[in-house]
């Protein structure tokens, strides 16, 4: 999910934000004012399988694995009614749910053409899918080895970005940059039954991401270019480029040599799912390559921006994202400043749920912004319709 602050803008180079002038290494000095500029921001959002037809028959489920029937007719009656809706939650039965912010400083100077930006990170990423099993009948009651995969990470990240403009051509542009990371990341993973557990769910599924987590530091590395005329604006950007990675806790592995009863369970889960999940795995963050454009008048006002991701990468929870986004933006002159300065957008995902946003942006005296997104697909719950997925970032920009 995209909850920075290029939420609406887009994912490529904008001038119109501090936060977003940092997307590309080389956009902080193609900004037509640099000097000293500071900010914050922070995002949510949320994303949901497609589970339109099934959400409502989730408690169904659950109350038939806590129900004691009187024989076992009665007991195959409620598996054949409900053992299809199980079927159904082990292929669209996912979510997550994603926060995160950063404090960016810039310095630099527009007419000697350098910027250096400074950026803290920090962003917290949790996912569900269901792994799904055939229900079955013992004395009488109704089993199942169904299971909860939890995955996620708490990512630190602290950023360096020079950049510098290397030709000038009559006022044709070309700015380069790179960008050094260092991250620091506690990676969570586990399996947790949904038949079988004594005490409070959320209690349990805290408690093992507690005890289910890896710790590991590693350095990544971006390089990114900017073109900039009068009218236009282009660039890419190489993310990634040494592909750096973090190692989950190991799950299903040494069941036997564990005491407490309900973790024991958890990794006899995990075991059990070996077939269908890696019981040690390492997560990479893939090189990606992304390209932008954008159409500007000369004070860079009106702006109509495009980015767009040439591959496919896989976030913590092994979803896959290439993002196609547009936007169009107005900046209002100073005399008008008590009215917002306004941005629409809308973005897609090329690969993985291929959800598609509408978004809308206001930012208020150059200094407090809002953005929000909502995906164009929902779901039907109790006669209400939800979003599939949704997304909003809050952000402040001091410029000196």
């Amino acid at each position: 999910m995209a909850t920075g602050p290029g939420l609406v803008y887009g994912d490529g180079t904008h001038t119109g934000s501090l936060h977003t002038s940092l997307a590309n290494p080389a956009g902080t000095p193609a900004s037509p004012r640099v000097g000293v500029q500071f900010g914050a921001n922070v995002g949510f959002g949320y994303e949901l399988g497609d589970m339109n037809q099934i959400i409502d028959s989730v408690d169904e489920v659950m109350d038939l694995l806590d129900k004691e029937f009187e024989s076992f007719s009665e007991a195959k009656e409620g598996v054949d009614a409900l053992d299809d809706v199980l079927k159904q939650l082990g292929e669209h039965g996912r979510g997550k749910l994603r926060a995160g912010g950063s404090v960016p400083i810039v310095v630099g100077r527009a007419d000697a053409g350098w910027a250096l930006g400074i950026e803290l990170g920090s962003d917290f990423s949790a996912g569900f899918s269901v792994l799904d099993d055939p229900l079955r009948v013992e004395n009488n009651e109704v089993k199942t080895e169904t299971s909860l995969y939890l995955k996620g990470a708490q990512v630190q990240r602290l950023s360096l970005a020079p950049g510098l403009k290397v030709a000038d051509w009559d006022g044709r542009n070309l700015y380069v940059g790179a960008r050094v990371n260092y991250y620091s990341a506690d990676m969570y993973k586990t399996v947790v039954p949904l038949d079988g557990q004594d005490g409070d769910d959320f209690e349990i599924v805290s408690d093992e991401l507690d005890r289910q987590v890896n710790s590991s530091t590693a350095l990544g590395f971006d390089l990114g270019a900017v073109y900039q005329t009068s009218y236009f604006r282009g660039g890419v950007t190489w993310l990634n480029v040494n592909e750096p990675e973090f190692d989950f806790p190991s799950v299903g592995v040494g069941c036997g040599q564990i005491a407490d009863a309900s973790q024991k369970r958890n990794c006899e889960a995990a075991q059990y799912f070996g077939d269908r999940i890696s019981l040690q795995e390492t997560w990479k963050l893939n090189d990606q390559a992304r390209g932008e454009l954008a159409l500007h008048d000369p004070s860079q006002r009106l702006v109509l921006s495009a980015s767009y991701d040439f591959n496919t990468v896989r976030d913590v929870s092994g979803d896959e994202y290439q993002w196609l986004a547009m936007s169009a933006s107005y900046r209002l002159p100073w005399y008008l400043k008590w009215i917002p300065d306004m941005r629409v957008g809308y973005r897609e995902n090329q690969a993985g749920s291929e959800l598609s946003y509408y978004s809308l942006g206001l930012t208020w005296l150059g200094v407090l912004s809002l953005d929000a997104a909502l995906s164009d697909q929902t779901i039907d719950h109790d006669g209400d319709s939800w979003p599939r997925s949704a997304m909003v970032n809050i952000g402040l920009q001091m410029r000196f």
